[in-house]
């Protein structure tokens, strides 16, 4: 992920701005400190490059600990950028819903027990229950981080009903929400926009033909 893909990013701006401060108070250069640390001179100078990617947790750790930051906050502040700032939603009809404003149940996640009766409110059903991480929960995971850092793909989980798909996309989405992410259905059409996802329950009848 690159420092403004679509905006700012204050989180990565203010690691960078922590470590070229705490540099010029220890009056090191960049290869004094990538062998204090450990690390390789382009390494080193990768992770202040502004523009540059967001440096990786055991590199921000290393410089941290070589110059005395207090490396919690900065793999913190990294977190954040991996994640991106916030994204305010366009003006307009269409463009879907951040995933905090989405019932699960809207979006065809199997309701637990017994269906509700008819006219019932489906997301009123009851809360979900606890979910089991299974094998491909972890790809879908490593899918999304990829995807808030800019480097999106398309995965399609096959199985068959009830099996768990549809959960297992929503949990996996669920880190993007308090970042500002949102999805939408192929009726609501989302946005090309950073950490929003189209979601489709289903294939059958969308892609066929």
């Amino acid at each position: 992920m690159r420092d403004e893909p679509y905006g700012r990013n204050p989180a990565l701006t203010e690691l960078r701005a922590r470590l070229n401060d705490r540099l010029a108070q220890a009056r090191l250069n960049k290869s004094l400190l990538a062998r204090r640390a450990g690390l390789g001179r382009t390494t080193v100078s990768e992770a202040f490059k502004d523009g540059g990617p967001v440096p990786s947790a055991e590199t921000v750790a290393a410089l941290g600990d070589a110059l005395g930051l207090p490396v919690g906050e900065l793999l913190e502040l990294r977190r954040s950028a991996v994640i991106g700032p916030v994204v305010a939603a366009a003006d307009g009809a269409g463009l879907g819903r951040p995933i905090g404003r989405w019932e699960p149940h809207e979006l065809e996640v199997h309701p637990a027990g017994p269906p509700p009766a008819s006219g019932a409110d489906v997301a009123a059903a009851g809360a979900l229950p606890g979910c089991v991480a299974r094998a491909h929960d972890g790809a879908l995971a490593a899918a999304v981080q990829d995807a808030a850092a800019g480097r999106s793909r398309l995965l399609v989980l096959v199985g068959t009903s009830s099996t768990g798909k549809t959960r297992a996309c929503w949990e996996a989405a669920q880190p993007l929400a308090p970042r500002g992410g949102g999805c939408g259905t192929p009726s609501t059409r989302p946005a090309r926009r950073p950490r929003w996802r189209s979601w489709a329950g289903s294939g059958r009848g969308r892609w066929s033909g």
